[in-house]
């Protein structure tokens, strides 16, 4: 399950012997990121990628659009309060805010580090695992400005230990996302890295998933470890069963042209879970430098029941209207 293969990342973290909470660090205050510094978009909104966790405790990224205020660092961690309010078509999609209902913050940055103050309890959790997701979707939350590599957080009560035992005395810089492995930190260091992408267990959302094999990390590795499926809870493979991968090319333009046997066919039957399907292939197959674009082959011949064979990266992984 993902909370076995996530406590060995939380291990990292925990600081063993006494755990508890004592005086916040007082921190200088500095300049919010400025408006003018965000990348490009319209004069009243912006696209704003949110992570948040699932039921079964992945961490899932969300587009949404929000306000273009000053302090929009601020008005994008405010999105991950939860509100009783708001939250229904982010229970529809079978996801979670990860700050606590009421949470006060502040943010302030210098030098590419950003400084998040919460108020007590903002981050509670079950337990240490659910606690560092916390810290993972606020992370990486935040590492999607441009302005922002790393992260302090700061909980009012709590010194550098959160209440279950994740140590926040040094910034943090973007997690990799739900972490597959059972293999050792030295091994991980001979082994390659895929991220992949699996549709939940309600098929409402997308969820990447990182995962170490052996030999190269390439095209046909990551169709390859697709069509395995997540070999985890709480996801599912959007592949008609039985389906196999037959071959992987890419051209010199960076098309990657991917062959399934005929099994796959079947997946017309049910336009949505096709429309997950062929986001997960690109989504896994754009990670590649070399490629630009993907191609869907049925024992060799174009694969006819979508409106276009020859698919563009999708600009983001998950859309909130």
């Amino acid at each position: 399950m993902l909370k076995r293969a996530l406590a060995a990342l939380f291990a990292i973290f925990l600081v063993f012997g006494l755990v508890g909470c004592g005086g916040a660090k007082d921190e200088e205050p500095y300049e919010e990121i400025p408006a003018a510094n965000i990348e490009d978009t319209d004069a009243d909104m912006r696209d704003t990628i949110l992570y948040l966790e699932d039921d079964y405790g992945y961490i899932v990224p969300v587009m949404k659009q929000i306000e273009w205020v000053e302090g929009i660092g601020a008005a994008t961690v405010s999105q991950l309060i939860a509100d009783s309010n708001v939250d229904s078509q982010l229970e529809y999609l079978g996801l979670n805010p990860i700050l606590a209902e009421g949470t006060e913050l502040s943010l302030s940055i210098t030098e590419g580090v950003a400084t998040i103050q919460l108020s007590k309890g903002a981050l509670a959790a079950e337990d240490a695992v659910g606690e560092l997701n916390k810290v993972v979707a606020l992370v990486n939350t935040l590492t999607e400005f441009s302005t922002i590599d790393k992260v302090n957080i700061r909980q009012d009560g709590c010194g550098d230990t959160l209440p279950l035992g994740t140590d926040i005395s040094a910034a943090f810089g973007a997690f990799d996302l739900n972490v597959m492995s059972s293999l050792s930190e030295q091994d991980k260091e001979n082994a390659s890295k895929l991220l992949l992408y699996f549709v939940n267990e309600a098929e409402t959302a997308i969820v990447p998933v990182t995962k170490y094999v052996g030999g190269q990390a390439d095209a046909f590795a990551a169709m390859s470890e697709l069509v395995k499926g997540p070999g985890e809870g709480g996801l599912r493979s959007p592949f008609p069963e039985g389906t196999e991968l037959l071959g992987v090319t890419v051209d010199d333009n960076g098309v990657a042209s991917v062959n399934f046997s005929e099994e796959f066919k079947t997946i017309g039957e049910t336009p949505e879970r096709e429309k997950a399907l062929i986001r997960c292939i690109v989504l896994s197959l754009m990670q590649f430098d070399n490629i630009d674009e993907a191609r869907i082959l049925v024992d060799g011949n174009e694969y006819s029941s979508t409106s276009q064979t020859t698919m563009a990266t999708p600009e983001f992984v998950n859309t909130l209207e």
